[in-house]
């Protein structure tokens, strides 16, 4: 099942002195969900933190309470200045975008779509004027009315059956799905808003991830399990991905 992990808060002192982290299940939301999540301030100030968001093909839905806005945004590559200021989200499955609105997901990625845009039944002005717990409860009956009597398509599952076994390249992808190249390229920006080659980048890296936090794991290992070619392959895309390297990951995740 893919499940993408966003581990950057816990190497960012900055973030764990001055900030708390938690995820839900978005089970009610039929599959199109990943978690819902929050960020909050420990102090009583107002505080801005900045903090790495890996790309993980997700759009999500953001709710910034305090400045009044809420709407869908994505990441095509990460972004390692994010500036965060106390937000909650949805994380939707990356294809759920343009399945439960129509658009394509490129209208959301790398920028912010507000919802009334997308939908015009979502009250911005009764939701910001509900009391943050009332409000929390509200966004998310109103996402999980979105997914009601809906079944996610094939593409909206295809990171699950990818992160458990990725295809080496982009040509045995393509072989699988039944596409040529050309279609698969406008079938994946149109779902994802990202190319062929960085969904397999992304479903490999969170696979590694997810390895390397694990008790006792060693990079060699890892690297050889995944389908990278050679080792320094392995650490230059790690790196790209989330600013470290996977031995460093190690040694900073295991204290």
């Amino acid at each position: 099942m893919y499940y993408p992990i966003q581990i950057p808060f816990m190497l960012n002192q900055d973030f764990t002195q001055n900030m708390k982290y938690a995820e839900t299940s978005a089970s009610k939301c039929g599959g199109f969900g990943i978690c819902f999540w929050e960020m909050q301030s420990l102090n009583d100030i107002e505080l801005s933190v900045k903090n790495v968001i890996v790309a993980d093909g997700c759009i999500d839905i953001v709710v910034a309470f305090d400045e009044r806005q809420i709407g869908f945004s994505g990441k095509s590559k990460t972004d390692f200045n994010y500036q965060i200021v106390t937000p909650a989200r949805i994380r939707l499955m990356p294809g759920a975008f343009h399945q439960l609105t129509g658009l394509p997901s490129s209208a959301a990625m790398d920028t912010f779509l507000p919802i009334e845009t997308v939908f015009d039944d979502f009250d911005c002005d009764q939701f910001f004027s509900l009391p943050f717990e009332l409000a929390k409860a509200h966004f998310a009956e109103y996402v999980s009315s979105k997914t009601r009597d809906k079944t996610p398509d094939i593409f909206t599952t295809l990171f699950h059956s990818l992160s458990e076994n990725a295809p080496a390249a982009t040509s045995e992808l393509y072989k699988s799905l039944h596409f040529s190249p050309r279609q698969c390229q406008r079938l994946f920006s149109k779902h994802y808003g990202i190319t062929p080659k960085m969904v397999l980048s992304i479903v490999r890296f969170q696979r590694c991830l997810r390895m390397l936090i694990s008790p006792r794991s060693k990079t060699a290992d890892v690297s050889n399990t995944t389908g990278y070619y050679d080792q320094p392959h392995f650490i230059k895309d790690f790196k790209r991905n989330i600013g470290i390297t996977p031995s460093e990951l190690i040694r900073i995740y295991g204290n």
